[in-house]
């Protein structure tokens, strides 16, 4: 099995948004689920002169899964509720490893 990062992108959602779905998703996964992960908030950018700004890339989170190939880890994560918010939220999927 390859294990698979994936990147919840898009604008901040409120602290009160709905995460109905999320467990349901999560459990479905089953064996493929390896890290459910954490939300993300409040990032910077630190750059190499040493200086730091807040215009870090807009995550909300990140999970872990694992599936045979790519195309799986594509199938998997078509279903995600995340998905659902709106043209604007993604889910980057990289390979690890």
């Amino acid at each position: 099995m390859n294990k698979f990062l994936l990147l919840y992108k898009g604008p901040a959602t409120s602290p009160d948004a709905s995460h109905d779905g999320w467990p349901q998703w999560f459990t479905g996964l089953g064996e493929h689920l390896l890290d459910v992960g954490s939300p993300m908030k409040q990032g910077y950018t630190l750059h190499g002169d040493g200086s730091a700004d807040e215009s870090a890339t807009p995550l909300n989170g990140y999970s872990i899964i694992q599936a045979e190939e790519r195309a799986e880890a594509f199938r998997l994560v078509q279903s995600h509720p995340y998905l659902s918010l709106g043209d604007e939220y993604t889910v980057e999927i990289f390979a690890l490893g």
